[in-house]
């Protein structure tokens, strides 16, 4: 079977049912696991663990983009069978990902040093430790998963994900019973290490090649880096609010909000699936001009998101109240954010396609411009109601704020842009 033949041999559906079949086996398993260690931990132990974990949505975005570019590259030359080609691309990922880790464990541990001769709580001693392993496995375990999704083997993906959710949220269990905090970090370890030997796949014909010379690298960061700022603005997005409350409250509060990030998270899987699944299939209608069938497939796809957010959040109003009460009574401090935050991801659920049709087009100037004034706006809101109460509540009327004018700014220029197109 050729490349091309893996690429194919899945329609949309079924990619975006075994896809998003994996991402809720997972979001369940994160659940449990969330309510788990949320219990035995505490709020302020586990809001020590929200501040450090942010690290590992910053960390893997020292790949500068080339992972990026191989999932837009590897499609483009499969198609024309070239494969020699993509098996140089995957070469010089791989090279790429094997030597920036090597950087990052020299400053990290440095600064783990620093971190553990401080007075500052013994957790975050313990998580600067662990951060630093766990960010070279995040590398490898980002390259495994792209190298299937860039082949569109999103089987292979699903068993993937499945596999590391399921290892991480059982041995985290068992590891946060035994030694408590630092248990959250090794389940996490367990959890990559698993998915990457699975993934062992993705790694051959690679060879162990330490290649320091940036410029061998500049043609894929040419191409991946502007896709990739686009990721990293949107996770200060994203994260806005953590770092607001991280920098305003102590981290009992922040740990009371946790129960508002499960509800963005669980929200958001959806529309992510969809993204990642359907993303590929615009490029080519961007490449072929089929304009008419992307403005058909957008308000298809966004009516269907619509209606399944809007009886999602209808529902979750109803039932976060007494699931919170039930199975984490020490976090009903954090009931009101959620369900703010869950009125304000509805229109966030909206805005994937668009962003995806920017991305293909190479429209990721506007796009940075969008997020940044939204990320302004969420900073500013949110700083001005906490000045009006000092609530984790305000934080979260501010986010959903910030969420609407997103959706709004995204759509709006798409529209604009598609209509000069077609």
């Amino acid at each position: 079977m050729t490349y091309l033949e893996k690429m194919f041999k899945f329609p949309n559906l079924s990619n975006i049912f075994s896809f998003g079949s994996a991402t809720l086996i997972s979001s369940a398993l994160s659940f449990v696991l969330g309510v788990v260690s949320r219990n035995i931990l505490g709020p302020e132990q586990y809001g020590y663990w929200v501040s450090l974990s942010m690290a590992f949505t910053f960390i893997p975005l020292l790949q500068f983009g080339v992972l990026n570019a191989m999932n837009r590259e590897i499609p483009y030359y499969i198609a024309r069978n070239s494969i020699e080609e993509v098996d140089r691309i995957r070469q010089k990922v791989f090279s790429y990902l094997i030597t920036v880790p090597i950087f990052l464990i020299l400053l990290l541990s440095f600064f783990s040093l620093f971190v553990y001769k401080s007075n500052i709580a013994s957790e975050y001693k313990v998580g600067s430790f662990f951060i630093i392993f766990i960010g070279v496995l995040l590398f490898l375990s980002a390259y495994v998963e792209m190298y299937y999704k860039s082949i569109q083997d999103f089987k292979s993906v699903s068993k993937l994900i499945t596999a590391k959710g399921v290892a991480q949220s059982v041995l985290s269990i068992i590891f946060i019973l035994l030694l408590g905090f630092s248990g959250l970090f090794l389940g996490m370890m367990a959890g990559l290490i698993i998915e990457i030997i699975m993934g062992r796949k993705a790694f051959s014909k690679m060879k162990f090649i330490l290649d320091f010379r940036y410029q061998n690298y500049v043609p894929l960061i040419k191409i991946g880096f502007p896709i990739l700022m686009v990721g990293l603005i949107w996770s200060v997005l994203i994260a806005t609010d953590k770092i607001i409350l991280t920098i305003t409250m102590d981290s009992s509060a922040l740990g009371n909000y946790s129960v508002a990030l499960l509800v963005f998270s669980t929200m958001m899987l959806l529309p992510q699936v969809i993204s990642q699944v359907y993303y590929p299939k615009i490029v080519t209608m961007v490449s072929k001009g089929e304009y008419q069938q992307i403005i058909q497939s957008y308000k298809r796809v966004n009516l269907v998101l619509l209606v399944i957010s809007i009886i999602v959040v209808l529902v979750g109003l109803l039932l976060l109240p007494p699931i919170i009460s039930l199975l984490m009574p020490e976090y009903e401090g954090g009931i009101f954010s959620a369900q703010i935050l869950l009125v304000g991801l509805i229109p966030l659920t909206l805005v994937n396609y668009a962003a995806n049709y920017f991305n293909a087009t190479h429209n990721q100037k506007l796009y940075i411009k969008i997020l940044v004034v939204c990320i302004v706006v969420n900073i500013v809101s949110s700083i001005l109601l906490l000045l009006i109460k000092l609530d984790i509540y305000m934080v979260a009327v501010g986010t959903s704020a910030s969420f609407l004018l997103y959706s709004i700014l995204m759509n709006l220029f798409f529209w604009k842009i598609i209509k000069k197109v077609k």
